[in-house]
């Protein structure tokens, strides 16, 4: 993510529910600030850092969306965050196995996406969605990650324990 039609696929798994739209939307632009904060594969102004702060601290919490399903969705983020940061330290690694496991942790605000489907939709709704919005998420294939991971020792660090 995010692709040209990104707004679209996220207004049309979430039934148009604006609120639950820009929780998800805000949700992925703070996820992908750290990624690139972290992976170092692309610059990260000053100006783009205050704003991610300034979303994370002042604006999803304010979402109408998350503030009425926070015991719900807060532990969802939390568990796609360890999944994230465990796989940004997986992939480290020179184990095949190990980066093949960090290749299906690396996306877990997926669902978070379905469970917002499910939250706006119900249970029906979720089972018609969640395999389209795994596929538009999860675009890239396992080769072309792999390939990816594929650069010099001392372009990587370490994620710290």
């Amino acid at each position: 993510m995010p692709r040209q039609n990104e707004a679209a696929f996220i207004r049309g798994v979430l039934q148009k529910n604006e609120s639950a739209a820009a929780f998800c939307e805000s949700l992925f632009r703070i996820s992908q600030t750290l990624d690139d904060l972290i992976d170092k594969d692309n610059p990260v102004t000053d100006a783009t850092l205050i704003r991610t702060f300034w979303e994370a601290l002042i604006e999803l919490p304010a979402n109408p969306f998350y503030r009425q399903h926070e015991p719900y969705l807060r532990p969802l983020m939390a568990s796609a965050l360890q999944d994230w940061r465990d796989s940004a330290c997986l992939e480290r690694t020179d184990n095949h196995h190990y980066r093949s496991i960090a290749f299906v942790l690396r996306d877990q605000l997926a669902t978070v996406l379905i469970q917002c489907a499910y939250l706006v939709g119900g249970y029906d709704w979720m089972n018609q969605v969640s395999v389209p919005v795994r596929q538009h998420i999860h675009e890239d294939t396992l080769g072309d990650y792999m390939a990816s991971l594929n650069r010099a020792p001392e372009d990587s660090q370490e994620v710290d324990q």
